[in-house]
């Protein structure tokens, strides 16, 4: 019985395993941004402590999850994602690492922000009311 049980444990993490702890997300958004330096992480990046000085951009991605909404950022500026599709990524010491179709390496890129999902979504739709107020109150304004 209870190597029974031991074996119906372990099957999550066997399967875990074989998938490599890989998550699915979609990539909605991109910019240029500063680059963060090469050995500086999450806490750095918060701070503002760790930006390269020499004024390369890098694209910055906003990873949309179930649960979590991730700003992830390139090492480079040659760290290209493609646009709103599934993307399977996995974390490794502090960083996210996302294959780009049958590449022979995986693409690294430092997380710059985690928001919780039902948090981003209630900040943006914050924001579009906003937005729609400023518009109502302009188009008021140019009838007057």
């Amino acid at each position: 019985m209870l190597l029974l049980m031991l074996a119906i444990s372990a099957l999550p993490l066997t399967s875990a395993a074989q998938n490599n702890n890989r998550q699915q997300g979609t990539v909605i958004k991109m910019r240029m941004a500063d680059c963060i330096g090469a050995r500086h992480g999450f806490m750095a990046a918060l701070s503002g402590a760790g930006r390269v000085q020499g004024g390369e951009l890098c694209p910055e991605y906003v990873l949309l999850t179930d649960k979590v909404v991730y700003t992830i950022i390139g090492k480079s500026a040659n760290e290209l994602l493609p646009l709103a599709e599934a993307t399977k990524f996995r974390f490794q010491n502090n960083e996210v690492l996302i294959r780009i179709d049958d590449a022979k390496h995986e693409s690294r890129f430092q997380i710059k922000e985690m928001v919780l999902r039902e948090d981003w979504e209630r900040e943006r739709q914050r924001e579009e009311e906003i937005q729609r107020h400023h518009l109502d109150t302009a188009a008021i304004e140019n009838r007057q």
